[in-house]
């Protein structure tokens, strides 16, 4: 597929790992590969000698090492050791407990003994329940081989031996009906901090894939997602792909035989390309169709984006930290109220003595916090601010005294950019969750890489749907 003028074998609309990793794989098979980074959005924020990266406290630090290690033997580049780390803790905080979450069973086990003394037995069950699913799982994996993309359903032409009707067909709400609100909660935070979706009703089996999975919590949290992006890109330029900042996309076109025309903002001729692969929320791409929409429209309408993240940025001064508090947590204030307005906070600090994120004796802060799709308007962002603030003071006694600065200013300036990459969706449609929600083949020739193909493995379901991405357009020109 040679490249002539405008005229590329793919064009990739976004910039994530995802994008990135298909475009390069496309690329070691001799496709010309255009990728169009939007140039508004911003993946991180400097004041003052801070430094912030949105984002990268929980689901996008979930990757497992050894499938890391997969994709960089895949692409030929470099991924260090040190970034594996598999027992390092995040705290969940509720109004009766505090937990520090290890990989570890033993330590849990006295964290739930101490937090929860009167439910000691009732979750060793539980766990021991899926304990037995981890063994179903693990015997599936055996049987489709040590190659397959594992939680990805592999393809067969024939009938599907490992379809999910083995499994129980329980619910995970129903299943912690028994338990505390207290630990329902606990339960939930972690799987909304790991994941993209809101839910209560997941399948119990992929509850047990999420919860248990050793090769999924041998994950990776000191990783370095810029400088892993970073490698990416540089391995995207080296085997010869392409890359363009753009104000913005006007229109895309579907030509017979020709495949796609892309019109871009200040440009007077498009880009053709016979592949299109979309790398952003669904949501950035509704309008852009035009009397194709209908192929995202059905999508759509299975999974919705319930709220989106909104990260507040603080500088602070160290002594305001509590003794014992983790980098990495997230807090609910009142159990009895929504996830809104404040009352559910994911945090992310700097670590002590960085100083390449924050002055000496500072730390830099992040807090993302929740708002409902429907809600987003100055007059309730006003009322939001007020309760996310409440429960940052809870959280850090004398806070207010300790602040160096507050910005709020990057999440309303970039929330209208279609690569804004972050929110927690719901869906009503029955789904197998090996197969994932959306597919990343959409049309023909349109393809689509994001957080809806597996929403509840965050930037790990971003990534494999890459892979997918590039094997399916591969086996489709073979």
């Amino acid at each position: 597929m040679k490249q002539h003028s405008n005229e590329y074998g793919a064009i990739i609309l976004g910039s994530g790992l995802g994008g990135l990793i298909a475009g390069t794989l496309l690329l070691k098979k001799n496709y010309d590969v255009l990728l169009l980074k939007e140039k508004k959005y911003h993946s991180s924020f400097e004041k003052e000698g801070y430094r912030f990266i949105p984002f990268s406290s929980f689901s996008e630090r979930r990757l497992n090492f050894n499938f890391l290690k997969k994709i960089s033997q895949l692409l030929n580049f470099p991924l260090k050791n040190q970034d594996r780390g598999r027992d390092k803790a995040f705290q969940v905080i509720l109004p009766n407990a505090r937990i520090d979450f290890i990989n570890n069973r033993s330590f849990l086990s006295m964290e739930w003994e101490r937090e929860f003394p009167g439910e000691v037995v009732q979750i060793e069950n539980f766990f021991n329940d899926m304990d037995l699913l981890q063994q179903d799982l693990r015997e599936m994996r055996s049987k489709e081989g040590s190659e397959s993309l594992f939680p990805i359903r592999p393809q067969s032409r024939g009938p599907k031996w490992f379809s999910f009707p083995t499994f129980p067909k329980g619910r995970l709400d129903e299943r912690l009906a028994p338990f505390s609100k207290e630990f329902r909660e606990f339960i939930q935070l972690q799987l909304i901090s790991w994941g993209n979706l809101f839910s209560n009703q997941l399948p119990i089996s992929l509850a047990a894939y999420l919860l248990l999975n050793p090769e999924t919590n041998d994950w990776a949290p000191n990783i370095n997602l810029e400088r892993l992006k970073k490698t990416l890109s540089e391995k995207f330029f080296q085997s010869g792909g392409m890359m363009e900042e753009v104000e913005g996309v006007e229109e895309v076109k579907m030509k017979w035989r020709k495949g796609f025309s892309v019109s871009l903002k200040g440009r007077e001729h498009p880009f053709q390309s016979q592949f299109l692969i979309l790398n952003s929320p669904l949501r950035g791409f509704s309008n852009l169709l035009g009397k194709k929409r209908k192929w995202l429209t059905v999508w759509e309408q299975k999974i919705k984006p319930r709220y989106v993240l909104l990260p507040l940025f603080l500088g602070i001064r160290e002594k305001v930290v509590p003794v014992g508090m983790k980098d990495s947590l997230v807090s609910m204030l009142d159990l009895n109220k929504p996830f809104e307005d404040g009352n559910v906070l994911f945090i992310a600090l700097s670590p002590k003595g960085d100083e390449t994120e924050a002055p000496a004796g500072r730390r830099a802060l992040i807090v993302e916090n929740l708002i409902p799709i429907q809600k987003w308007d100055q007059i309730f962002l006003m009322y939001h601010q007020k309760g996310v603030l409440s429960h940052l003071h809870h959280l850090f006694p004398f806070l207010e005294k300790n602040i160096e600065f507050i910005d709020w200013n990057w999440g309303h300036e970039q929330y209208s950019s279609w690569s804004y990459p972050q929110f927690i969706y719901e869906t009503s449609a029955d789904f197998q969750w090996r197969e994932g929600v959306v597919p990343s083949r959409i049309a023909k020739n349109l393809y689509f890489i994001g957080k809806e193909n597996f929403p509840y493995l965050g930037l790990e379901g971003e990534v494999l749907s890459g892979l997918l991405t590039a094997q399916q357009i591969l086996q489709k020109s073979s």
